[in-house]
């Protein structure tokens, strides 16, 4: 009899053992339905939030926490380029043969009928579709990526590929690369829309010869816009202190002092016909910094604006000279100048 006891003990230690194990297992390779413990309503609905698994009934919070396995997203350019392997390349507009070769889509051997046939269609497909429906096969999986890259907004991307219809309509593609065109229109719907992002940050996702892509611009604004009733809208350096204070994470302070120093110049007659508003807006930027505390270096505010570090002394000096009071400047023009 104690020998049946000493066995009836050990078995039952060995099955609460293997329940207490069982309690354990990692949360990926249970079932929603064994987390439902005695002390959980009678209708358990379980679902998962902000990382705990809560019935939905009773208000009952799990010990068990949801842990994330996925890998960490890309964030950067650095990130997405380096992680970037294979482009899923497909036709938003319609379906494509691309059936070739002995095999189908699923990889198995096609009969000698079916090749025929399929061989066939292929190149019934290829003749009734027109140049207009080839260009776009191609341009709207780049037009998909250059979004993704550039973080731009669903309306500038449809104005940008509404323009860029057009320009194939009017047959603009010929002796022209579909990309460069495809990078002017985002950059004219950039425009559009009162966005200020710069021309060579869409340069440096496309990989594209600046000339180009402006002689593009400047086709799509002579012969598309117009006719689409669209007008671009021209920057002056004030919006673009908005960006680069964004950008070099400086306070409102600096801004506000930077905006004061542009309007103050051009009040005291700073010439800026012809001159480009980047520069100017780097230059108050730097001057602003400075006063503020907060300084920058010259090789941050010129790469960021896209400017030589010259141009940033040149618009600089100017900045500094017509912001002085109108007697002072004249004053020192007139011990430099003998009348």
């Amino acid at each position: 009899m104690l020998i049946n006891l000493k066995e009836k003990n050990q078995k039952n230690n060995v099955k609460n053992k293997r329940s207490h194990l069982q309690k354990e297992k990692p949360i990926q390779n249970r079932n929603i339905n064994e987390l439902v413990e005695e002390e959980c309503c009678d209708f358990p609905l379980i679902k998962e939030e902000e990382g705990f698994f809560v019935c939905q009934n009773c208000g009952m919070v799990h010990n068990e926490r949801v842990l994330d396995t996925s890998p960490r997203r890309a964030f950067t350019q650095d990130e997405i380029l380096k992680r970037k392997s294979a482009e899923p390349v497909y036709s938003p507009i319609g379906p494509r043969t691309v059936i070739q070769g002995h095999t189908d889509a699923k990889g198995s051997l096609l009969n000698p009928k079916d090749k025929v046939k399929y061989s066939r269609l292929a190149k019934i497909h290829r003749s009734l579709t027109t140049s207009y429906e080839r260009n776009l096969w191609i341009a709207l999986p780049n037009l998909q990526r250059l979004q993704e890259r550039l973080n731009l907004p669903n309306a500038v991307a449809e104005d940008a590929l509404r323009i860029y219809t057009n320009a194939v309509k009017k047959k603009l593609t010929m002796g022209r690369s579909i990309d460069t065109l495809l990078a002017a229109s985002i950059f004219a719907s950039l425009r559009i829309h009162g966005i200020p992002r710069t021309i060579e940050e869409i340069i440096e996702v496309a990989e594209l010869p600046k000339k180009n892509v402006i002689k593009s611009y400047r086709l799509i604004l002579i012969k598309i816009l117009p006719e689409m009733n669209l007008r671009v809208i021209h920057f002056g350096p004030i919006r673009y202190i908005d960006k680069f204070i964004g950008d070099l994470k400086l306070n409102m302070d600096t801004r506000n002092k930077a905006i004061k120093l542009l309007k103050k110049a051009r009040e005291n007659g700073l010439p800026i016909e012809g001159k480009d508003p980047k520069g100017l807006a780097a230059a108050a930027i730097y001057i602003a910094s400075k006063s503020t505390g907060e300084a920058r270096t010259q090789n941050q505010i010129a790469k960021l604006s896209h400017i030589t570090e010259v141009t940033l002394r040149m618009r600089a000096r100017d900045i500094r000279l017509y912001g002085k009071e109108r007697k002072k400047r004249t004053s020192s023009i007139n011990k430099v100048i003998p009348q």
